[in-house]
């Protein structure tokens, strides 16, 4: 992918730059027709003529010839979409997956990051997840062995209860085994269409260990520790010392959110943003010298002209004012960009906006509609897309099979592939259960159901870590008990390690 760096201007329509031309002709063929001396050469002696020209004042003014070439030439340069950098498809997410990564070995109990390193390192995580409010985050806590405490997720309610939970107590076995948590960190991101970030919140970060474990994906780290004397971030360091404000905070952001912005732009190509309406302003402030007498009404001569002009479907619509001054898409657009998205799916001429503009005001089936009429790569896949949305598996399936067909590395179309047909088979396998269940002979007795009238409420278990190591054992336990995050993240840690040690002393 080539930077913006690399191309720093260029125009996305240069070809318009030829109306340059005519007016440049024009200009010069009105230029001399106002010239006195061009009027008169044919008709009075050049001898005498020089003599006879009267110089208009100094104060007179702009000649509107000029202003109107100004504006001409402005409305080509702004037509033509000078433009300087990049921007996003719009389907694409604009919020880095992120994994953190907790280190709960016993050192993080130390009370010189007040109040403790542990604690700090959870307020920390805390404002990152208020800064990155909607983005998908997810949490592994680790010791001596590494575990999921919540996958990714955009709901940081269902996250707080577990983070406030976390405790150095809580791990089977004290240690600092960095290299196996952001190991299972990437495990996570690996479906991820794009590459992700692993944050690493500890006291002690092994930075080469934790990069070759990383793989594709980004790294961040938040060192829970006093800066030594002399000690500071080097070029190109990835480590973060905290801090007693929020600028740790920030910086990890800015971090994750550039290699995001990178990631995606090699997985989905950035495209460049038209600047052209820039130029609009000094437009605008040339037309204000319009407004002086003797030319206003020149100005309402045009305008009538201008609305008899107007073509047949703009008429059809229900005259606003904005019409006058914006197009449909231009209305469109300022909707869009506040947020009222069901306003600008009805302002919208273009299909591909129109559809963009509805799926962001949850409107799947007219967005899938208007994506069925755009007949391009990022038409097929949003059209998946919106198919999905409408839990039409089929139709998405088949709308993402046309974007592979056309373009086979887009990575995006392959992973919502993927999960939408894992969808459609867990449909089907249920349908295919429910017919099972149907055909089941008619005359078929239910199971008999027995209910103890001296039993109130729901019956409290308690369960050692020991007792409990298999993995179906432990699905209908974490199903049934009653306990809080701290005692459930506990007992589920001792099982996964009893599993893993388990599983490693196999031959």
């Amino acid at each position: 992918m080539h930077d913006a760096a690399g191309i720093p201007f260029h125009l996305l329509r240069p070809m318009w730059l030829l109306a340059l031309i005519p007016v440049a002709a024009i200009f010069a063929m009105l230029l001399r027709r106002q010239d006195p001396r061009a009027q008169w050469a044919g008709v009075i002696a050049p001898h005498l003529l020089q003599h006879l020209i009267v110089r208009p004042g100094q104060g007179r003014g702009v000649s509107p010839l000029y202003l109107v070439t100004a504006g001409m030439v402005l409305g080509i340069v702004a037509l033509s979409g000078p433009t300087w950098r990049r921007e996003l498809p719009p389907f694409v997410e604009d919020k880095a997956p992120l994994m953190i990564v907790l280190a709960l070995s016993t050192s993080m109990d130390q009370a010189d990051v007040a109040p403790t390193r542990l604690e700090r390192a959870k307020q920390k995580i805390r404002d990152l997840l208020g800064v990155r409010a909607g983005a998908r985050s997810g949490l592994i806590a680790y010791a001596g062995t590494a575990h999921l405490v919540m996958p990714l997720t955009d709901d940081r309610s269902v996250t707080e209860p577990f983070l406030a939970a976390l405790a150095t107590g809580l791990m089977p076995g004290d240690g600092k085994n960095v290299t196996a948590a952001v190991a299972l960190a990437t495990q996570f991101l690996a479906a991820e269409p794009v590459a992700g970030t692993i944050l690493v919140v500890a006291d002690d970060l092994d930075e080469a260990a934790i990069r070759q474990a990383a793989g594709r994906n980004g790294v961040a780290m938040l060192r829970m520790a006093p800066a030594q004397a002399g000690e500071g971030m080097g070029l190109g360091s990835d480590v973060v010392h905290v801090s007693v404000d929020g600028s740790d905070i920030h910086a990890i952001e800015r971090r994750i959110e550039s290699r995001f912005q990178s990631a995606q732009g090699d997985a989905f190509g950035m495209q460049w943003r038209d600047e052209g309406y820039w130029l609009l302003f000094p437009l605008a402030l040339l037309c204000l010298l319009w407004f002086r007498r003797g030319t206003t009404v020149a100005w309402a001569v045009a305008l009538v002209v201008a609305l008899h002009a107007l073509p047949a479907k703009a008429q059809e619509r229900p005259h606003r004012f904005a019409d006058l001054w914006l197009t449909p898409d231009q209305q469109g657009r300022i909707a869009f960009d506040r947020g009222d998205y069901t306003t600008a799916a009805q302002r919208f001429d273009d299909p591909m906006w129109r559809g963009i503009a509805a799926y962001r005001a949850l409107d799947f089936l007219t967005a899938a509609q208007e994506f069925r009429k755009v007949d391009t790569v990022e038409g097929r896949f949003a059209l998946g897309n919106a198919e999905a949305q409408n839990h039409a598996w089929e139709k998405s399936i088949k709308a993402y099979d046309e974007v592979l067909k056309a373009q086979p590395g887009h990575l995006a179309a392959k992973a919502n592939r993927a999960i939408v047909a894992a969808l459609f088979e867990a449909q089907e396998e249920k349908r295919r259960k429910q017919e099972q269940d149907d055909s089941a002979p008619p005359d078929q007795k239910a199971d008999e159901m027995r209910v103890d009238p001296k039993q109130k409420g729901g019956k409290r278990i308690q369960v050692r870590p020991e007792d409990v190591t298999t993995a179906g054992a432990a699905e209908a336990w974490m199903r049934a008990v009653q306990t809080t995050p701290a005692d459930f993240l506990k007992l589920k840690f001792a099982i996964q390690a009893t599993g893993a040690s388990s599983a490693g002393s196999r031959p």
